[in-house]
């Protein structure tokens, strides 16, 4: 591949990327600003129980981990 396609391709890449990150950026900004983070549970706080599909597409439960064992939850924002 001649170097101009692969830096073209990069570059597209990259301002794809940069369009992801200001949507999030403004979704991010619009949730702090609708006061939704002055309610979120601290870290610390016991989360309510909840349920979500694993990748096998079963069913796990919040209180079914937390039986296992101490458990943390990670919320990860990112470009992926």
């Amino acid at each position: 591949m001649a170097l101009q396609t692969q830096l073209d391709s990069f570059r597209a890449n990259f301002e794809q990327d940069m369009h992801r990150k200001t949507v999030l950026d403004n979704e991010a900004l619009r949730v702090k600003n609708a006061g939704v983070e002055a309610r979120a549970l601290q870290a610390g706080q016991r989360a309510p129980d909840f349920a979500l599909r694993d990748m096998a597409g079963n069913q796990v439960s919040l209180a079914q981990l937390h039986a296992e064992g101490p458990l943390a939850l990670i919320f990860y924002r990112g470009l992926w």
